[in-house]
């Protein structure tokens, strides 16, 4: 016999309290305040890159990771697809809206909140918006925000491990793609020379 995984939790994780009544979701523990939702945890990142090859990157305002860099991006909701959730949390955080999105990769996260760690997946998009103005980042989740090519220091300061594994992936295809482009434009100078 099998019951939905929200009856399942008698006793918060964390602190081994009694919950009442049960099979609520979120299970919220009255002792400690531990608030788990029982859903996929499907993280969403957004690579949000501007007409000058810049990155957006987002100084976190608060824990995990307050004072390092992210990506714009955040938990999928119920019923929501991960391309609305990236949208959806882009227009949150910096009030920035999406125009094309493309899928970049998924990585495994680990996000530690208020003593528990979750684990998560996190898929990566390749962003483009229309308009960087007015970029406005939400005070209460981001310190500050930087347009840049992320280099290794950047990517040292990375609050998550599948944002600095999403950046190099893209970087890496970047220069790829550069590196093609150069070799075609020479090809092209090249033969334009011969007699």
């Amino acid at each position: 016999m099998s019951i939905p995984l929200a009856q399942a939790f008698r006793f918060c994780p964390r602190c081994g309290n009694a919950i009442e009544p049960v099979g609520r979701n979120p299970l919220v523990c009255p002792a400690c305040d531990f608030c788990f939702y029982f859903t996929p945890i499907t993280g969403v990142v957004g690579i949000l890159v501007n007409p000058q090859g810049e990155v957006l990157l987002l100084e976190r305002a608060r824990d995990p990771g307050r004072g390092k860099y992210g990506l714009p991006g955040g938990f999928v909701d119920p019923g929501e697809t991960a391309e609305d959730a990236l949208i959806r949390e882009v227009r949150e955080e910096v009030h920035l809206t999406v125009s094309r999105l493309a899928y970049l990769a998924s990585y495994p996260n680990d996000y530690t909140y208020r003593g528990v760690t979750i684990p998560v997946t996190d898929i990566i998009y390749i962003c483009r918006v229309d308009s960087y103005a007015p970029l406005r980042a939400d005070p209460q989740e981001i310190a500050g925000t930087r347009l840049c090519r992320p280099g290794p220091r950047e990517l040292e300061r990375m609050a998550f491990d599948s944002n600095r594994r999403a950046l190099e992936l893209y970087l890496q295809g970047r220069s790829s793609l550069d590196a093609a482009v150069s070799r075609a434009a020479s090809s092209v100078s090249d033969s334009n020379e011969r007699p």
